[in-house]
């Protein structure tokens, strides 16, 4: 084949479609992350999370042997996929009632896979409703922000010396992206059996932008399109006793060489004493994907969370699995409500 890439080049060009926006074992946690409709935790606090993903830790590309030259050995190159998440966010109450509310949230996401790095900032903002006096609550919501993403030092080793779809520097893009969100939350069902419920739906990517980066050769050029990606999310609280069960499931749908592929993910968590958290995860995408175990801690506005990934598909064989850990701190902010003004006038006597 004149245009072949090594295996490394086939392998993430593959899971760089199928994986276009990283995913989340802690994916209730960082929901503002792929639904605008999600930022902001309460009135009255500012928190702040921060995520990092370490997928398939150790797995490496021995390139020696895959290049011109099979004598040549130019070492092991660590390739495995690395997320980064960032979240801010606070809550702001619309006019003189408890019923309106303006969710606002500030999301930077930075995810290298391969030789490839994208770095992205949305800027979250929804509008919320409270309905049956407090009950439950809707809210919609929008995300605008930029995506920039290239090559970052490749690598990479093509068969044919010149050949145009193999890039030789780094080089990369920025485009703008749009992000919608809707969610609805109930205090309670069931006669207090199930609390906090939530479910939400959105869409990243609504405006597919695509990436035009040059390969470092003369004219050539290396399209990259993302295309829209599609969540559901659903997960409550079920107080047990001495514990709080807390099962949550999302679904995502991305567009794979035209057909969509569903990925679900499994969770099912239990806090105890109102501090520590403890439970399992199961992801599946196309074919069993990972069972994860998750760990976590909890105590006033502090919330610190990790999660190992086994590993179930056949890349179990070059990985020691998926490491991922989650903070967040919310910080209160005082309030006050505006009281009555007057001015030493003769108009208010």
């Amino acid at each position: 084949m004149k245009k072949a890439l090594s295996a490394l080049l086939i392998l993430f060009s593959v899971a760089a479609s199928a994986q276009q926006d990283p995913y989340y074992t802690h994916f209730k946690d960082v929901m503002q992350a792929y639904n605008p409709a999600a930022a902001g935790h309460q009135w009255g606090e500012i928190c702040i999370s921060g995520l990092t993903h370490h997928q398939w830790r150790d797995y490496g590309d021995d390139t020696k042997a895959r290049g011109t030259d099979a004598t040549e050995d130019v070492g092991l190159t660590n390739v495995a996929p690395v997320t980064y998440n960032l979240n801010v966010n606070s809550v702001f109450k619309v006019g003189k009632g408890d019923d309106k509310f303006i969710g606002a949230g500030l999301t930077i996401i930075d995810d290298q896979i391969g030789f490839t790095a994208s770095t992205g900032f949305m800027a979250n903002l929804n509008f919320r409703k409270k309905l049956q006096g407090g009950f439950s609550e809707i809210s919609g919501g929008l995300g605008l922000g930029s995506r920039q993403w290239g090559w970052e030092n490749p690598n990479f080793k093509a068969k044919d010396p010149g050949d145009p779809n193999v890039p030789l520097t780094s080089a990369s893009e920025s485009e703008f992206n749009l992000n919608l969100g809707l969610q609805y939350k109930v205090a309670s069902l069931a006669s207090g059996k199930i609390k906090n419920l939530y479910a939400g739906f959105s869409v990243t990517n609504l405006n597919s932008p695509l990436y035009k980066i040059p390969a470092g050769l003369a004219g050539s050029i290396i399209l990259r399109q993302y295309v829209p990606h599609y969540y559901t999310v659903v997960g409550a609280d079920m107080p047990m006793g001495n514990f709080v069960l807390e099962p949550a499931i999302l679904a995502k749908y991305g567009l794979l060489n035209g057909a969509y592929k569903p990925q679900i993910d499994l969770s099912a968590t239990a806090l105890f004493s109102n501090t520590f958290r403890g439970g399992i995860a199961y992801r599946q995408w196309g074919n069993s994907d990972a069972l994860s175990i998750l760990l976590g801690y909890q105590r006033d506005k502090i919330k610190i969370g990790y999660s190992y990934d086994i590993t179930l598909s056949n890349i179990q064989r070059v990985s020691n699995g998926t490491h991922e850990i989650f903070v967040k701190y919310c910080i209160p902010i005082t309030v006050s409500e505006p009281g009555n003004f007057f001015r030493e006038s003769v108009r208010f006597l």
